[in-house]
């Protein structure tokens, strides 16, 4: 059985005011807060018995910061307490170093050295087939000794700038990254393939490479790794990808939902529906 992590710590600052009284991750896309889509999109690897996601711990530069990252934290940890998805769901308040040092210390808190760990980011929505990444790192893991496996998906080309666009090799039928260009013209880009928020790291090889202190994965251990030769690409095509990071993006997802072009993953057996 595999467990997950889900970053979902960030302070929502560019949603501002609604994460004044809300938490990021409960903002509802129709209805349902956006970690609930996360979460599913997770499920759907029926091999998960675990999920953990890191919360805002108490941090801030003034009182007022401390008290309403406290808050966003216990709310979170409250929906999800009273939320049945099939398989443990519980939270871990964390610093808030970005998206390298809150993952370091989850491992730490949880006391994971080893194995193989599902990331995802708790403001990207998409659908994909976890089982199939698993099986695909796995693989290439046996096959060529890489150390994490990035979702990757097509952008489109009027976007492609918005994006770190991975470089990539294919050798013995499987794709390694050797870097990301980021927010390259769509002339000089090397593929408009970009990461879609969720990762596979086998944490016996990373967990001494990932800093603790305030960077994000992408610019600490990516780098690292793709210069290694150990950071793969599973590519594949999703049926929708949305980065809940500003208010049109979240109008955007509210606005598809509402006409049922993008729809939350079913858990394993649609058991809550």
């Amino acid at each position: 059985m595999v467990k997950a992590i889900i970053l979902a710590a960030g302070k929502g600052t560019r949603l501002r005011p609604l994460t004044y009284g809300i938490p990021k991750p409960l903002l509802p896309i129709k209805g349902r807060p956006m970690v609930d889509w996360v979460i599913r999109s997770v499920l759907s690897g029926k091999m998960i018995d675990e999920i953990i996601v890191a919360v805002s711990g108490t941090s801030g530069n003034s009182m007022d910061d401390r008290i309403l990252s406290h808050i966003h934290g216990i709310s979170v940890d409250t929906y999800l307490k009273n939320s049945d998805y099939g398989c443990t769901v519980r939270t871990i308040p964390t610093p808030q170093r970005e998206t390298s040092g809150d993952l370091k210390y989850v491992l730490e808190e949880v006391g994971i050295k080893k194995g193989e760990i599902i990331v995802a980011y708790g403001d990207n929505l998409t659908s994909f087939d976890v089982e199939a990444l698993m099986d695909y790192h796995n693989r290439c893991r046996k096959e060529l000794g890489v150390s994490s496996t990035i979702v990757l998906f097509e952008a489109p080309e009027s976007e492609v700038h918005r994006f770190g666009i991975a470089k990539t090799k294919n050798i013995r039928g499987f794709d390694l990254i050797e870097a990301f260009i980021e927010k390259p013209k769509l002339s000089e880009a090397p593929s408009r393939l970009a990461s879609a928020g969720y990762y596979i790291i086998s944490v016996e090889d990373v967990f001494d490479m990932l800093p603790r202190e305030r960077i994000k994965v992408e610019n600490s251990l990516f780098p690292q790794l793709a210069k290694e030769g150990k950071l793969a690409g599973f590519i594949t095509k999703l049926p929708y990808w949305i980065d809940i990071s500003t208010m049109e993006a979240y109008d955007l997802a509210n606005k598809m939902a509402h006409e049922n072009l993008i729809l939350p993953p079913p858990l394993p057996e649609d058991k809550n529906g």
